[in-house]
């Protein structure tokens, strides 16, 4: 394994507002990705802001699901990052595309604790707080 885990963000535009708004909707579909994506489904968080807005993230075995929803502008931001060889995190990124519909999207995969990496960004010293 080069890395110890992958991290996809999603950024969704043009998406329904009523569903970005929809809490139970949207933890639906974290959990629905989840499970495409092979991952382990172990709880859920979720806040529905007002007068609008959702907040949910889901634990996972493997890591975390999580998406901010903002219906005004038809947008939503998730991130799926798991750990290990198993889950795929991109099915998780494409189920929510599925099920926001939007009219376009970016997704950025990102590998988490390759060893390269991982001893470079490691200071040698504690920081300065700010």
């Amino acid at each position: 394994m080069s890395s110890i885990g992958t991290h996809c963000l999603l950024e969704v535009y043009g998406c329904s507002p009523h569903l970005l708004d929809d809490s139970e909707y949207i933890v639906s579909a974290l959990r629905n990705a989840a499970e495409h994506a092979g991952a382990t489904w172990l709880d859920c968080a979720s806040h529905r802001f007002h007068p609008q807005g959702v907040t949910a993230v889901g634990l996972l075995s493997e890591s975390h699901i999580s998406i901010h929803t903002w219906p005004e502008a038809g947008f939503a931001a998730a991130d799926v990052f798991t750990c290990g060889d198993r889950a795929m995190p991109e099915r998780a990124c494409e189920w929510l595309i599925e099920a926001l519909a939007p009219e376009r999207h970016v997704i950025r995969r990102l590998d988490r604790g390759a060893s390269d990496v991982a001893r470079a960004a490691v200071p040698s010293e504690p920081m300065a707080p700010v």
